[in-house]
């Protein structure tokens, strides 16, 4: 103990009577020497107050300072004065449970499918079209992926950059379970746990064939993985079809939002504001702090934190399919990127109509965009006076792509030379005072062209020869 708390506590054991662990019986006076100057009640409560929280009115003065004797006893010598840990127990209503690998601390829990999560029910996750996914994600594998039957995954971890010498300390899943939404979190709570956590979802999860990941691919499964395998178990995901979000919401929300991180969507999408969450980044120093300390008060903020990221990665997953099912985008931004989308996974009808819906915008980058792909779909079905009529309607804006397809158009299929070449002009003036490599080879483009179609010219108007 400190030399400073030591002789606060002396200096109370001769103020307040006989010394902690006196043998029974024994007789103890103290020395005039000894006697207090003041009553020792307000330094003793300050003590309690600082060392262990409180006091407690039902013990005696001896009871009082044993206790303090034994907490000061177990501090480091020169520590400042902390509060009580908190046991996480105490705080979270969860369980330990045992297997053959040890033991680790599971926490379950459950809300009712009408449940809203922000601005989404998770009754979605049954209305949904299996498809949807593999819309999303332009992976076949994935059709018919139905999240009814899926398993929603997040970790927290000691460390954000992965690598053998980063654990997950704590896995969180969420699955439809009748009228419920149920999530368990399975948490160590010190490393010597890990093994039975590995076995406990390992069990848990056995016969599981989808999951969704928030950045999985990348980060989560990988790291389960290689833990799986340095504690010698088999990684019960391995088969298991798997839909990482992240992707799929950049490709249908990047335009509009300038972060697509799950809390910045879950913010910006759901209508979920946390309130005293947990920095990401912090995470890993809080886990440090708790095996050190057994203190769960912040821990327990970040079991928190993995339940609602469990939560949101359900609801952004349904919203997303719902979008793409029925192309519920209202924002312009949003509608662009709806129809990209579609038609990256060939559903050209539905993203031809969602690109006609920007056809009203003012003249912008996204009218002018919508012009150009509807165009391109027109040209590779054939229809070349509809592709011509958007190219126009582009150019009109001074887009320099539409001209180029202008002047290739004329020069090559209406074989009308003086509109290709009038094309080809009005792109040099538009590029002009432009720079950037795409720029550059833009202008060379036209340069080039320019030189050919006068050539051609020139050749049309020399006279026959005689």
């Amino acid at each position: 103990m400190s030399s400073a708390l030591g002789e606060r506590l002396r200096r109370l054991r001769r103020a307040g009577g006989p010394p902690p662990f006196a043998p029974s019986g024994a007789d103890f006076t103290a020395s005039a020497d000894d006697a207090p100057a003041a009553p020792p009640s307000d330094a003793l409560a300050r003590l309690e107050a600082r060392l262990l929280g409180g006091i407690d009115d039902g013990l005696t003065l001896k009871e009082r300072l044993e206790r303090l004797v034994a907490v000061a006893s177990r501090r480091p010598r020169g520590a400042s004065a902390l509060p009580l840990a908190t046991p996480l127990e105490e705080l979270i209503q969860g369980r330990r449970v045992e297997n053959a690998r040890g033991e680790f601390f599971l926490v379950e829990d459950d809300v009712h499918l009408e449940t809203l999560h922000g601005a989404v029910p998770f009754t979605r996750l049954r209305a949904l079209d299996p498809d949807a996914v593999s819309i999303l994600t332009g992976q076949s594998a994935l059709g018919a992926f139905d999240l009814r039957r899926a398993v929603f995954l997040d970790t927290e971890t000691t460390g954000l950059a992965g690598g053998t010498g980063t654990a997950a300390f704590l896995v969180g899943v969420g699955w439809v379970e009748g009228e419920r939404f149920r999530f368990r979190q399975y948490f160590m709570r010190d490393y010597h746990e890990e093994p039975a956590l590995l076995r406990g979802l390992a069990e848990d999860l056995a016969g599981v064939e989808r999951i969704v990941t928030f950045n999985g691919g990348l980060f989560d499964v990988p790291l389960l993985e290689s833990r799986y395998r340095l504690n010698r178990e088999r990684f019960p995901l391995g088969q298991a079809l798997h839909f990482d979000l992240l992707h799929p919401a950049r490709r249908l929300w990047k335009a509009r939002l300038e972060s697509c991180r799950l809390q910045s969507l879950e913010r910006a999408l759901l209508g979920v504001a946390r309130r005293g969450d947990v920095p990401g980044e912090e995470i890993p120093r809080i886990y440090f702090d708790f095996v050190r300390r057994r203190d769960g008060r912040a821990m327990a903020r970040v079991l928190e934190h993995n339940r609602l990221d469990v939560l949101s990665l359900a609801a952004l997953a349904a919203l997303a399919c719902q979008w793409v099912e029925g192309g519920h985008a209202e924002d312009p931004r949003d509608v662009y990127c709806l129809a990209r989308v579609l038609e990256r996974a060939a559903l050209y009808e539905r993203s031809e109509e969602q690109y006609q819906r920007l056809l009203s915008e003012p003249p912008g980058f996204l009218r002018t965009a919508s012009l150009l792909r509807l165009a391109a779909r027109a040209k590779k079905a054939g229809e070349m006076e509809t592709a011509v009529r958007y190219w126009e309607e582009a150019a009109r804006s001074g887009d320099w792509l539409a001209l180029r397809e202008l002047a290739l158009h004329h020069e090559h299929r209406s074989r009308d030379l003086p509109k290709a070449l009038s094309a080809v002009e009005d792109g040099l003036g538009r590029l002009d005072g432009e720079e950037g490599p795409g720029t550059r080879r833009a202008l060379e483009d036209f340069h080039r062209r320019r030189h050919r179609l006068l050539t051609k010219l020139r050749r049309g108007r020399r006279p026959p020869s005689p």
